[in-house]
């Protein structure tokens, strides 16, 4: 184990168990970061330790006194933090009607809340030091939905309204903020991981069939998760440019978030005649 220089940036990411948190953490590592890995279970950041490091105990669904708390120590380890990467979340799936209450809202308040109150933790120090990045780890089923995974989209929807304001909000202050809409069909555990609904309700066939299909194709996808990674990091450390509010990451994410789009501006312009002339005369 090497020791990073104490002029290198610092990275924050949470849910680093493994997936994504855990080869952006070891890239981070290998580019020189000084890196402070969380997950709920600290156990299981033991090989990033071993690589170099700070790892802390992370539950973002803890009340925020908890999370407040935690804030303090970990901006504590080197005085600041250049990077807070809000990566924990899991997916919800099977159809709307079939989630129930608590699940929607256990799905939420890890993918949102968690988020929300994380962020909300740091943000009185990186606007004290006016420096600093929020980096949120969203999905392009925040805008493009597929059914069968709308609690889950819905969640992602969310992070990425949250993500635009704070990019506003905390301008004046020199905090940027960015939404990477990257969960797409990449090579993670994400699939093998997911939650389904309890509730199973006949009829509803599309709804199953891409859940299936999304279980089936775990361990194929086309998308490799550490190129992914080196691209986030090439793209928080760029300098001379203005960061997207959203950037959609990996061949199916880019392809299908521009369609999405398209396809919405050629909806406001066949609908336009509807949408204007109700200002008063």
């Amino acid at each position: 184990m090497t020791s990073a220089p104490r002029s290198s940036p610092v990275i924050l990411i949470t849910g680093c168990s493994k997936g994504f948190g855990r080869e952006l953490s070891a890239l981070a590592l290998d580019r020189g970061f000084r890196v402070i890995a969380t997950a709920r279970h600290v156990e299981t950041l033991v090989t990033l330790k071993e690589q170099g490091a700070e790892i802390l105990p992370l539950d973002v669904t803890a009340p925020p006194s908890t999370i407040t708390a935690f804030a303090a120590i970990a901006w504590g380890i080197y005085g600041h933090i250049d990077f807070l990467i809000n990566n924990a979340a899991y997916l919800q799936c099977g159809a709307i009607e079939e989630n129930t209450l608590e699940e929607t809202m256990i799905q939420f308040n890890t993918n949102v809340f968690g988020l929300l109150n994380t962020t909300n933790a740091f943000l009185p120090y990186f606007r004290a030091r006016r420096a600093g990045m929020i980096v949120n780890i969203s999905s392009q089923g925040g805008c493009v939905n597929m059914e069968g995974t709308g609690i889950y989209c819905a969640s992602k929807a969310a992070v990425d309204s949250l993500s635009d304001t704070w990019a506003r909000e905390l301008a004046e202050f020199n905090v940027k903020c960015i939404s990477i809409q990257v969960p797409g069909l990449f090579r993670t555990t994400v699939a093998s991981t997911m939650r389904r609904g309890s509730r199973r309700i006949p009829g509803y066939t599309v709804a199953d069939k891409v859940v299936v299909d999304y279980k089936a194709a775990s361990g194929t996808e086309p998308g490799d998760p550490t190129k992914a990674m080196i691209k986030i990091l090439d793209l928080i450390t760029a300098e001379g440019i203005d960061l997207p509010l959203r950037f959609p990451l990996g061949d199916d994410a880019y392809e299908n978030v521009k369609s999405f789009y398209l396809e919405r501006l050629a909806e406001m312009e066949k609908f336009k005649v509807w949408s204007v002339g109700t200002n008063f005369n």
